[in-house]
């Protein structure tokens, strides 16, 4: 079928669904009703990036598996190693150990800026409370 919108000329195939008949009949307001129904509905499917245990992998359009396309990863936050069987105490405790030491140096980050904001602002008195914060911490 041949159309135009605003001049350009174009093809316009629809697509074709195959309609079936069902055997579901029923009555509306007295007259009789069929249902009918389409036999196959293409759905598409999402394309996408996946891990399984451990195994990357990626799918198509189609649903498709296919090889994994290689992504970047990223670092992560704690560079804690896996630990051996019998060695998930000491590991938790490092992981743990590691944490707190990240958070600590957040805060005085943080607490930093605070003071060098109120230096800007030549806010005596909020400087004095962010300092002694700062010696408390550490």
């Amino acid at each position: 079928m041949k159309l135009c919108y605003r001049g350009v000329e174009y093809d316009y195939n629809p697509p074709s669904l195959e309609v079936r008949e069902s055997e579901l009949t029923g009555h509306y307001r007295g007259r009789p009703l069929k249902f009918s129904y389409v036999s196959h509905l293409p759905v598409t499917q999402p394309i996408g990036n996946y891990t399984y245990r451990g195994v990357d992998y990626s799918t198509n359009c189609h649903g498709q598996v296919q090889p994994s396309v290689a992504v970047p990863q990223r670092q992560p936050v704690f560079q804690a190693t896996r630990a051996a069987a019998g060695t998930g105490l000491k590991a938790r405790r490092h992981l743990l150990r590691e944490a707190a030491d990240a958070h600590r140096v957040n805060i005085q980050r943080s607490i930093q800026h605070r003071i060098e904001v109120a230096r800007a602002q030549g806010n005596d008195q909020l400087l004095l409370q962010l300092e002694d914060e700062l010696h408390q911490l550490a």
